[in-house]
């Protein structure tokens, strides 16, 4: 459970006339992406911390969001009720697709390697685009969208940093398929704080704090090693012990990060 401490830095944050910029300016890029002629528009939103305050903004600029949500078998229980949540509060239309289209995640691992024990850069390139961007792509074909929000942010990753860095936060792919990222300039702080100032519900993982803080906990599913050399593992063990019995009886070599 989030401290009245912490929520009180956040609250004080949120009044800073640079984090009131950051606001306008997301709203801003927003409406600017709404306004390309011949884009229909959806949202991809994974309904952790950072895809749940782009929903927000987005809520504030467009009448109806068609969400796109990729599930899968392994999503930790928190998401669920945070969807049933922003549900009630948004006037939103969910599209569910499955990370690699409901392949068992032993075949995944078999074919692109481990997450953060023995995957390469090239693999998870590869992994990326063919378990997530082809799925999503598909799904946008399918359903005649040629654009979406998304809620990355530069400070995430170096990939991110150097996707926005180059492309913008608003961009036309060679395929012709546009993408914006309304909040890619925010850090962590600034979603926190926009988070507790608006009084969104967010999935309690996020309170789980021990072995990683707030900022850093990855709204991941259970079935993965994704950040196993910064924690993830053991966070895993302590707050989901179900879940990580299941992880390590599919894979016992994660003991060694622990």
């Amino acid at each position: 459970m989030m401290t009245e401490a912490e929520k009180e830095t956040y609250m004080l944050r949120a009044t800073l006339p640079g984090f009131k910029r950051k606001v306008s300016r997301s709203l801003e890029i927003i409406r600017e992406a709404l306004a390309i002629e011949g884009i229909k528009w959806s949202a991809s939103v994974s309904f952790g911390k950072d895809s749940l305050v782009m929903l927000d903004l987005l809520s504030q600029v467009m009448d109806e969001i068609p969400v796109y949500f990729m599930d899968s078998d392994y999503k930790l229980p928190e998401i669920y009720e945070t969807i049933e949540l922003s549900q009630e509060r948004y006037k939103i239309n969910i599209s569910r697709a499955y990370f690699a289209d409901r392949r068992p995640i032993q075949e995944v691992w078999e074919k692109f390697g481990i997450p953060g024990i023995n995957r390469t850069t090239n693999m998870q390139n590869k992994a990326l685009k063919v378990l997530k961007k082809d799925v999503s792509d598909k799904w946008a074909k399918e359903h005649g969208y040629n654009g979406i929000f998304w809620g990355i942010r530069k400070q995430e990753s170096a990939q991110r940093k150097w996707m926005v860095t180059s492309f913008g936060v608003t961009f036309e792919n060679k395929q012709g398929f546009y993408r914006c990222a309304p909040i890619a300039y925010w850090d962590a702080k600034d979603v926190w704080a926009y988070i507790v100032s608006r009084n969104l519900d967010y999935p309690k993982l996020y309170d789980y704090q021990k072995y990683q803080t707030r900022d850093w906990i990855r709204n991941t599913g259970w079935a993965t090693t994704d950040g196993a050399e910064r924690g993830r593992i053991i966070w895993l063990r302590e707050f989901y012990p179900n879940y990580y019995d299941e992880l390590r009886w599919m894979l016992p070599k994660i003991d060694a990060y622990v």
